[in-house]
């Protein structure tokens, strides 16, 4: 669970925040209030992720080890975890 900015609540889970990404909105199961995350945070994520599966397709090259393909799912997963999981939500202005 993850702290609403509003009430300061542990009530939003995981998976309403990874939906919760700008311009779409998650609502706090206590206070009802809207929340999201910035915008920013996904393309990062977007970004980290295309750069490690980038380096794991070299890899499979130079070592001629197609397996490490396969990395790029765990690579999505770290990514993911790292910058929209921590990412901090913000409140709707009014």
């Amino acid at each position: 669970m993850h702290t609403c900015p509003h009430c300061n609540q542990e009530s939003i889970s995981t998976r309403q925040k990874l939906l919760g990404i700008a311009p779409l909105l998650v609502s706090c199961n206590n206070c009802h209030q809207d929340s999201y995350i910035h915008i920013v945070y996904a393309l990062v994520a977007l970004t980290v992720w295309i750069i490690m599966t980038w380096m794991l397709i070299g890899l499979a090259y130079w070592f001629r080890m197609s397996f490490l393909l396969f990395g790029s799912i765990p690579a999505m997963v770290i990514a993911v975890d790292y910058c929209l999981v921590k990412a901090p939500l913000s409140k709707v202005p009014a």
